[in-house]
C-alpha cells in the first residue's frame, strides 16, 4: 500500500464553503483510481492534511492528475497550491477490513 499525503491551508472565511464542496465531491474523490481510503485532518490554523491511502505506489501516482483536477476547483478557497508527498504505507490496521498491512 502507497500513501499520498496532501497539505493546503483554506482561506479563514472559505472552511464552511469548503466542508460543503466536500460533501458535493464525495463521489469525485473516490473515484481516483487505486483509492481505497482517506482522512481529511485540519490543524487550529487552518492547515489541512489530507492523507490518501492507495494500492500502490503507481496508484498513487496515476491518480494525481485526477486529484490536480480537484485541487482546481477548490483554487478559490485555498491560499496557494496543494503540496502532495508519496510515502510507503510501513503499518496500517484498518478495522473495517479486519487486516494487518505491514511493509
Amino acid at each position: 500500500m502507497y500513501a499520498r499525503l496532501t497539505t493546503f491551508r483554506v482561506k479563514p472565511d472559505k472552511l464552511e464553503e469548503l466542508r460543503r464542496w466536500r460533501e458535493q465531491n464525495e463521489a469525485a474523490i473516490y473515484a481516483q483510481p487505486g483509492l481505497r481510503q482517506w482522512i481529511g485532518m485540519m490543524d487550529t490554523g487552518g492547515e489541512f492534511f489530507v492523507l490518501a491511502i492507495f494500492d500502490d505506489e503507481r496508484a498513487a501516482r496515476d491518480a494525481l492528475p485526477h486529484a490536480r483536477a480537484l485541487w482546481a476547483q477548490m483554487a478559490p478557497m485555498v491560499e496557494g497550491e496543494p503540496t502532495a508527498r508519496f510515502l510507503e504505507v510501513a503499518a496500517m490496521k484498518d478495522t473495517a477490513m479486519q487486516g494487518v498491512v505491514m511493509a
